[in-house]
């Protein structure tokens, strides 16, 4: 959502931007939505036409997706997998990291409204990215707010809302998600106690 500035004065400049927005979120809906979102679609296609509108997917999502915004903005990593309808607002850069998993009806929101201190919320919108690490699982129905950072190896627990950052090998549940339970690291991976961090000990194989 946008402010109207002053060439958008007259009721018929008004009109034109509005039918322009309009006709602009429809044809995104159409391809992005139900072509992309279409449950006949093999996630193979589904990743090669979010690659040829310029989005960095190296894994289809699921069933039902729905991408808003640009899809330039949209990075999946290698073996990432998107359960049905997963919903992502690019207004602002998403990044989801190689070998994650986003459950059902996940939803990433990266659009923001400011609050005055009257408590006043801005009409126009700002972008806050979303970074999601590696090896991250998210449960269905979780909702990631705008700037929200995952951290690798971080487990969000269904119908979580995410915002700001989780920590690495964490449990995290709740609205607000708070972390209820540490994760032991991977095997290969030593803990580093004072910053909640692991360092690997081993070469990373290739892939």
């Amino acid at each position: 959502m946008t402010s109207s500035g002053p060439s958008d004065a007259t009721p018929a400049r008004r009109f034109v931007r509005t039918l322009r927005e309009d006709v602009s979120s429809g044809l995104e809906h159409i391809v992005f939505s139900r072509l992309v979102g279409s449950a006949l679609m093999p996630r193979t296609a589904r990743r090669l036409l979010l690659v040829a509108a310029g989005a960095a997917v190296e894994s289809g999502p699921g069933g039902g997706f729905t991408l808003v915004g640009s899809p330039k903005n949209l990075t999946i990593g290698h073996s990432a997998y998107l359960n049905r309808s997963v919903f992502i607002e690019a207004l602002a850069p998403v990044g989801i990291g190689r070998d994650s998993a986003l459950g059902m009806e996940v939803m990433i929101v990266t659009s923001h409204h400011e609050l005055s201190s009257a408590g006043a919320w801005s009409p126009r919108s700002t972008g806050r990215p979303v970074v999601i690490g590696e090896r991250v699982w998210i449960g269905a129905r979780a909702t990631i707010l705008p700037g929200a950072v995952i951290e690798d190896d971080v487990v969000v627990a269904a119908g979580a809302v995410v915002a700001g950052r989780l920590r690495s090998h964490g449990l995290y549940a709740g609205v607000p998600a708070k972390r209820i339970r540490d994760l032991a690291p991977a095997a290969g991976e030593e803990a580093d106690v004072a910053t909640g961090t692991a360092t690997s000990t081993e070469p990373s194989a290739p892939r």
